[in-house]
């Protein structure tokens, strides 16, 4: 398996402090996305696996599993907040001076990282409940739109409901 980027142009940006991503290409046949999420993410919390769903297909294209976040921005009742120090202090939320979608833009250019053409930018509503994610969809997806990013549904809450497993 080829992991991207070389150890040593990792270690090289890892000093002096550029934030990057890390990733592979896997042969779709030999490991389902669920199974490689399960393998790496365990039972860790804040966890995710975002898989991309393109012109209404129905199988993935490519899949990113993210796990032990530094730092989580959520909305609760209409307003952003954001936890800087998340692996160390998880219950410690501040409310951000912004509107939802302007903090997230703002949230968005403070963390940019630049990406290597063969990665692809990615949205996703947070939710739990199938309405929930309509909802937000309705302004998410225009944005993704104006901003290039590809937006990707929670399919499974959609078919199958806020269940474990799925």
């Amino acid at each position: 398996m080829q992991i991207e980027p070389q150890a040593t142009a990792f270690a090289k940006r890892y000093a002096r402090g550029e934030a990057q991503v890390v990733w592979t290409s896997l042969v779709s046949d030999l490991e389902t996305p669920v199974s490689a999420f399960l393998k790496v993410a365990g039972a860790r919390p804040m966890s995710f696996l975002l898989e991309s769903v393109e012109g209404g297909a129905v199988r993935g294209r490519y899949s990113i599993i993210g796990l032990d976040p530094d730092l989580v921005w959520r909305t609760v009742a209409g307003r952003a907040e954001i936890n800087r120090g998340m692996r160390h202090q998880p219950d410690s939320f501040a409310p951000c001076n912004e509107a939802p979608l302007a903090a997230l833009r703002a949230l968005i250019a403070e963390s940019r990282i630049e990406l290597p053409d063969v990665l692809p930018p990615m949205l996703m509503a947070q939710g739990i409940r199938h309405e929930e994610l309509v909802r937000k969809s309705q302004w998410i997806v225009p944005s993704c739109q104006q901003y290039g990013f590809s937006y990707t549904p929670r399919l499974h809450i959609q078919l199958f409901g806020n269940r474990r497993g799925t």
